[in-house]
């Protein structure tokens, strides 16, 4: 079976095994937040820019949706609906069903994945004003970006920082930046945040019409 997903992707259904993050991100109603690679040198065209769609419910549901890699012949998508994670490559049909072994069954989308370390893996989809309440209350400045003001909230840590822009008055994400030793590392534009959505449970089922090998199973 040819199986394929994103490094970042990979390091996201992986997380539930990195537990540094002493919070939990639990939307109570659905959320949908749409990113994109908007870090300089990487070429818009290429499927690393492409967005990626991410939908979430509770402390347990999460499905990522990556757009299609034509080159490659991926479509990855992953569904957790904790214990269970089921990673998709609906291009050719096939994927694997991972059981999450515990004992905490929490499903994780940090912003930059496992990468960051500390209080930074607590940035997660679908729970940035959580993070900014707790860490960074006020901006640190409202910063001009193509004539719109922005908000600015700044957590460093250690070596690590990141910072969160929100179109001012909109309590909303537009971008997140992380930087590492005071170098821009990584920028991500959102391109969609819409929270308190109508639950749709079909959304955390296994895709279907796909092959699905256990993992360790082949």
């Amino acid at each position: 079976m040819r199986f394929y997903l994103s490094a970042v992707l990979v390091a996201v259904i992986f997380a539930f095994a990195t537990r540094a993050s002493a919070t939990t991100c639990a939307p109570a109603q659905l959320a949908h937040i749409t990113i994109a690679n908007a870090t300089r040198g990487v070429d818009p065209a290429s499927f690393a820019a492409q967005p990626k769609n991410y939908y979430r419910i509770g402390s347990d549901k999460l499905r990522i949706e990556e757009a299609v890699d034509t080159a490659n012949g991926i479509h990855g998508v992953v569904v957790v609906a904790e214990p269970n994670i089921w990673m998709a490559n609906l291009y050719d049909g096939t994927g694997k069903h991972i059981v999450d072994p515990g004992p905490t069954f929490f499903a994780k989308a940090p912003v930059f994945g496992t990468r960051l370390s500390g209080k930074l893996i607590g940035l997660e989809f679908g729970c940035e004003a959580e993070f900014i309440a707790a860490n960074a209350p006020k901006p640190v400045r409202v910063e001009q970006v193509g004539g719109i003001g922005f908000d600015v909230y700044r957590i460093e840590d250690g070596p690590d920082a990141v910072e969160i822009l929100e179109r001012s008055g909109t309590n909303i994400p537009a971008f997140v930046r992380y930087f590492h030793q005071g170098n821009l590392t990584a920028v991500l534009r959102y391109d969609l945040y819409l929270t308190n959505l109508p639950n749709d449970p079909s959304l955390f089922l296994p895709p279907p019409n796909v092959r699905y090998t256990e993992a360790g199973k082949g």
